[in-house]
């Protein structure tokens, strides 16, 4: 498992200032079904696109992707069931929701949205442990809490939440590898960890962070047996990388990658 040295050179080489409010965050777990992971980091996405296709190549498929200052960071990982994967992007929000659709329509499953300069990113697979995905794009958190209420009321799966530029957009599924959920949102760090701590007792698993319109979205799960999980949140990238490294000989996986200001 490795973080491309072309990732450390380009953050030593970042201006402070740019990354002084800025800090990481990753949810890791054992028991995932996950197996050997890599992180690949570029500038653009136009840079990003030959290291991934070479990735697929290898028998690796995106497990989550981030954007933080200048960088695109993408979590690839072997054992995922994945069949075939791309990604598209736009920059309008309509266009992208219209790319979207297309693809729904051609029966593929979104995995993945994120948002960085201004670019809207989707993920689709075959294959995959997510199967008939939607798309719900809203404007606000209390419409985002009536869509999630509605959509659960359906029966279907919350599998990914993004906040940007003035949108939250969320993923739902027919079929995930999950049961029961439960969300918090909360402003600050002391109140993260409490409310992660009280879900652990329950016995959720913590299965995303998200930060955005300066709080945090947290979404818990439930799975058929426990499995041991942590995340870490680091303002220092050199110290974030070598947690993960860290983690990574323990024998856990990155199973979301996230990033905000404070």
């Amino acid at each position: 498992m490795k973080i491309s040295h072309y990732l450390l050179t380009l953050l030593l080489l970042l201006p402070s200032i740019a990354m002084a409010d800025f800090f990481w965050v990753a949810v890791l777990a054992k028991e995932s079904g996950l197996k050997e992971q890599t992180i690949l980091s570029k500038t653009t996405l136009n840079h990003l696109r030959s290291d991934v296709k070479k990735a697929w190549k290898e028998g690796y498929s995106i497990t989550d992707i981030s954007h933080s200052p200048r960088l695109w960071s993408v979590v690839l990982s072997k054992g995922t069931g994945v069949s075939k994967q791309f990604y598209i992007h736009r920059r309008l929000m309509r266009e992208f929701q219209e790319v979207v659709k297309y693809y729904h329509h051609k029966g593929y499953a979104l995995r993945n949205v994120e948002n960085g300069v201004g670019e809207w990113l989707a993920v689709f697979e075959h294959g995959g442990v997510v199967e008939g995905t939607k798309l719900v794009v809203v404007r606000d958190v209390e419409q985002l809490k009536i869509e999630i209420k509605k959509h659960q009321e359906q029966g279907l799966l919350l599998v990914d939440v993004e906040a940007a530029v003035g949108y939250w957009t969320a993923v739902f599924a027919k079929k995930a590898p999950f049961k029961e959920q439960n969300y918090a949102l909360v402003e600050d760090k002391e109140a993260l960890e409490e409310t992660i701590a009280k879900h652990w007792k329950e016995g959720y698993s913590l299965q995303s962070l998200e930060y955005g319109n300066n709080q945090w979205f947290v979404l818990f799960c439930k799975y058929d047996t426990l499995r041991k999980e942590t995340y870490v949140v680091s303002d220092k990238y050199i110290r974030f990388q070598k947690l993960i490294q860290d983690y990574w000989q323990k024998g856990y996986h990155i199973i979301d990658l996230a990033e905000g200001r404070k």
